[in-house]
């Protein structure tokens, strides 16, 4: 049985009921039943406030295979030479509710796993990382060395290459000249922090 005359028997409402609620012909009711024509956009909205079911079921999207507008993949590893979208596969990930940052920018988490960058960094901190292969002059970046993981450092960009620094001041930097076979690729820049309290 069609899901629009499913949904509407089982509300006890008639097709010419329905028609005025919506403010449209019987004709078109009973259209949509017989998959002969589709509703318009505004009415499967109104179908869906009627009926108390999602747009998505109407439309026979399935909306648990759907990632939220509001939800990032969090990685606990980036290995090296890995892309992005192959990093799932490799990497431990979940979803994180967050409040977009900025529009038409490409954002992952990256989870703290031990506590080797306190008290910048806890263990447990998730940060928020806006995809991009440059930063700005003492950002604090996801950067990768050649043969090595991913990790969260402080970046100078100097006249002849590159200063990448630990963010325990204790630490030694590393400085990856432009000539060097070694080169530091930057992968993102942390924009925020979430830590559970």
């Amino acid at each position: 049985m069609n899901k629009y005359r499913q949904l509407r028997k089982e509300r006890n409402l008639s097709q010419a009921n329905l028609a005025e609620r919506l403010g449209v012909s019987q004709t078109a009711v009973s259209q949509w039943e017989t998959d002969k024509n589709y509703p318009d956009i505004n009415t499967i909205k109104q179908l869906a406030d009627i009926y108390s079911v999602t747009t998505d079921y109407l439309l026979g999207v399935d909306s648990s295979r759907l990632k939220k507008d509001n939800e990032i993949v969090v990685y606990t590893r980036v290995p090296a030479g890995v892309e992005w979208a192959n990093i799932e596969e490799r990497a431990g990930y979940e979803e994180l509710g967050v409040k977009m940052l900025e529009n038409g920018k490409t954002y992952v988490g990256f989870k703290v796993s031990d506590d080797e960058m306190a008290p910048v960094f806890l263990k447990d901190d998730v940060l928020i990382v806006e995809v991009r292969d440059n930063c700005e002059d003492g950002e604090i970046a996801l950067v990768q060395v050649s043969g090595y993981d991913a990790e969260i450092k402080y970046v100078f960009m100097q006249p002849n290459g590159v200063l990448v620094q630990p963010l325990v001041p204790s630490k030694r930097g590393d400085f990856y000249a432009n000539t060097s076979k070694e080169k530091a690729r930057i992968l993102g820049v942390v924009r925020q922090v979430r830590r559970s309290l």
